[in-house]
């Protein structure tokens, strides 16, 4: 669970990832930076619970930027290379270029994500790159892997954010020409379909797996049997869950991941290819949760 998901001190957030079951964390830097708790105690307390730190995150305006801009870039990237390691993280969240004056070089995008990934190599790190549904050039999880399969560095993985994939209009048809193995990372998130600019949308309504009205079913399902053997990570922007006790919400996380795994469970059994996976639901932390 992303702790951009619950409300609270990042410590109460911790706590209640850890009690409700789940055994892994996509850790937001500013509630590192806005906790009090030195990278150090942060990974002790997690150590303490038994979570994992599976993504540091975000890192903005990573790629897409002017060469005189970079070195500025590469210089930031460094220091969060080195709050990742008093954290013993090891694979950063990268995310597309949202700005206005972000350079549509595809080119140069790929030089740029490469010259990070051999940054986060230089110390037994990884990116893992996402297209934001908003991004000026890079908005879709095609245009991601495309920069990804170009880069072609063993350092450099694709992220699939279930919202962006399905916000902006993609299917399961595109992560179905993407090669087996291709996803880094998934990341789920349901929302009910509005009206709304994309950003607004996204940061204001997410929910659970199956409490909006998103097929996240299909599309997650090709992922793992195309063999994703990764975490199942809820990334969830709701305002109103960050105003609820942050145990109330990291259970009803659980249980709606519980319910989703079994259900994937079942679509992945029953996918024509028949090819058993290494992933399954009993190794996930929603479902020793809800047992």
């Amino acid at each position: 669970m992303a702790t951009v998901s619950l409300g609270g001190s990042l410590e109460q957030k911790l706590d209640a990832a850890a009690a409700a079951g789940f055994d892994g964390i996509e850790l937001l830097d500013d509630d590192l930076r806005t906790s009090g708790m030195t990278p150090a105690v942060c990974a002790q307390r997690c150590a303490d619970l038994g979570l994992t730190i599976d993504l540091y995150q975000p890192f903005r305006r990573a790629e897409g930027v002017s060469p005189d801009e970079f070195g500025a870039v590469l210089t930031r990237f460094r220091h969060h290379l080195g709050v990742m390691g008093e954290l013993g993280a090891r694979s950063i969240l990268v995310v597309s270029n949202t700005d206005d004056d972000a350079d549509p070089s595809r080119d140069l995008s790929v030089s740029q994500l490469v010259a990070l990934t051999d940054a986060a190599a230089e110390d037994g790190m990884e990116v893992a790159f996402e297209a934001l549904v908003w991004g000026t050039h890079i908005n879709r999880v095609t245009d991601a892997w495309d920069a990804v399969r170009t880069a072609a560095h063993p350092g450099l993985s694709l992220v699939v954010d279930t919202f962006h994939l399905l916000a902006g209009g993609e299917t399961t048809a595109d992560l179905e020409l993407l090669p087996d193995g291709a996803v880094g990372f998934l990341q789920l998130a349901d929302a009910p379909w509005l009206a709304l600019d994309l950003v607004s949308w996204s940061r204001g309504h997410r929910c659970f797996p199956d409490e909006g009205e998103m097929d996240l079913l299909t599309p997650v399902a090709s992922v793992v049997s195309a063999g994703y053997a990764g975490p199942l990570s809820l990334e969830i922007f709701n305002p109103g869950y960050r105003t609820r006790p942050p145990h109330e919400v990291a259970r009803q996380g659980a249980e709606a991941l519980a319910r989703f795994a079994g259900r994937l469970q079942d679509a992945v059994t029953a996918h024509p290819a028949g090819s058993p996976t290494p992933w399954s639901p009993a190794s996930t932390a929603a479902q020793r949760a809800s047992r």
